[in-house]
């Protein structure tokens, strides 16, 4: 069965079932690549460079998606799109991903987010062998668009002066009219002599990555697999109301209400107190972080090891690198359960959640499997992270069930999974419940 979104697709290549990707069309959310002699993009020239930098910057000016190396896409006489209809899979030593950040770097503005995951071919195949390279590229905010390659290709492919702003239509990449360009630069000009209350406009929330490096070195956790949740308003106030009251968000960091408060996996700490980081609030010991920034943005992180993430995995069964299935529900839900319901009431408007995994493809990798947590001997396969660094946002809902639920899909995406194979998921919920009554046994 084709691919329907890019999960499902990441998820089908984790799994080893690439097969099931044939079929699927391109469309606003994937471009399919052959591998071909030399790659997928030949950087040894100007014109390879500026069809990966024209690829990238129409993806991020559309909302984001995947560049499927490996996958040969054709159109049919019944198809009014290109569809993947061969598998041509390809050798790593082809790409060299240094080349390829170089070059959306110089070329590309402003700088985009990136991720780059190599997936292997399934063993066995007599008619096909190597690795799919998946280029997964982030959607610029409204505030940040639009992205442009700086840099244009002549008559004879080589680069010279200009500039193009490439738009991701359906299975297609198209540039934006001189029109609308000359509209959008004249907007920009207008808006420098923009009356003096444009000033009071709400403030753009805070740069989650630098957030994220601020509280991995304020740890020393630079080098640890690390797994970040991220909560940020969409109109962000130059200050948040009560950051430092008892009654306000040093109050909320206070007293949690966490499920388990003595013992349970959570946020919350019986011997620290909230400090001063940054402008904001800091909540910390050596294996859990949160923190609150000036402006109301919320980052929170647990290092993904046997400390905290992967609790007892190791300890008790030698099962270096594995998540805890337990731990990262009730970290989850315990998450949700103070940012919407303490935190989210404090700056009104939408807000956006994020989940981020970082080096968790390092060695040992970080692992999880479906279902609970099994008893000694462990029995079943788990799943390796498919990718070093993961990133992914949703719309937060307000709802702590539903929003760790989307939290939990996220993640086992990361591994080939579903979130419905938790346990304590229930629909478009993780259950308070159902984990409870694990808790309880």
């Amino acid at each position: 069965m084709p691919a329907s979104s890019r999960s499902e697709l990441i998820a089908l290549l984790a799994q080893g079932k690439p097969e099931e990707l044939l079929g699927t069309a391109e469309c606003d959310w994937v471009d399919f690549k052959s591998g071909g002699f030399g790659g997928p993009y030949d950087l040894r020239t100007p014109k390879g460079k500026f069809e990966l930098s024209k690829d990238v910057a129409a993806f991020a000016n559309s909302g984001g998606g995947l560049i499927v190396c490996g996958v040969t896409a054709k159109q049919k006489a019944t198809e009014l799109v290109e569809v993947a209809t061969k598998l041509t899979p390809f050798q790593q030593s082809l790409i060299k991903i240094d080349q390829f950040k170089t070059t959306i770097d110089d070329l590309v503005r402003p700088l985009i987010k990136v991720s780059y995951h190599w997936f292997a071919h399934p063993d066995g195949d007599d008619e096909a062998s190597g690795h799919y390279f998946v280029i997964d590229i982030e959607g610029l905010a409204d505030a940040d668009r639009w992205a442009l390659v700086r840099k244009v290709l002549n008559d004879k492919d080589q680069f010279t002066e200009g500039w193009t702003v490439p738009i991701r239509h359906d299975d297609r990449t198209t540039t934006m009219s001189a029109d609308d360009a000359y509209r959008l630069m004249n907007d920009g000009l207008r808006s420098q002599t923009a009356p003096p209350w444009a000033a009071l406009a709400p403030t753009t929330p805070s740069d989650p990555a630098q957030a994220r490096h601020d509280l991995e070195a304020h740890l020393g956790w630079d080098d640890l697999p690390v797994l970040f949740w991220q909560s940020a308003p969409q109109n962000a106030p130059d200050l948040i109301d009560g950051l430092h009251s008892q009654e306000g968000i040093r109050g909320a960091l206070l007293n949690q209400g966490a499920l388990r408060p003595n013992g349970g996996f959570n946020f919350s700490s019986d011997y620290k107190r909230p400090e001063p980081f940054r402008g904001g609030l800091i909540l910390a010991d050596g294996r859990r972080a949160v923190s609150v920034g000036a402006d109301g943005t919320v980052t929170a992180a647990v290092v993904a090891t046997d400390e905290m993430l992967g609790w007892g995995m190791e300890r008790r069964f030698g099962e270096t690198g594995r998540i805890n299935v337990i731990t990262l529900s009730e970290l989850m839900l315990e998450y949700f359960r103070l940012v919407d319901r303490k935190i989210l009431p404090a700056v009104a408007g939408m807000w956006q959640h994020r989940i981020v995994a970082s080096r968790f493809a390092g060695n040992p990798p970080c692992t999880l499997a479906p279902g609970a947590n099994p008893e000694f001997p462990f029995i079943g396969e788990v799943y390796k992270a498919s990718a070093d660094e993961w990133n992914k946002s949703w719309t937060a809902h307000g709802d702590p069930e539903h929003d760790a639920y989307e939290g939990l899909q996220r993640v086992y995406a990361l591994f080939g999974l579903d979130a419905n194979q938790n346990p304590y998921v229930q629909g478009t919920e993780l259950s308070t419940e159902l984990l409870l009554a694990a808790l309880a046994r």
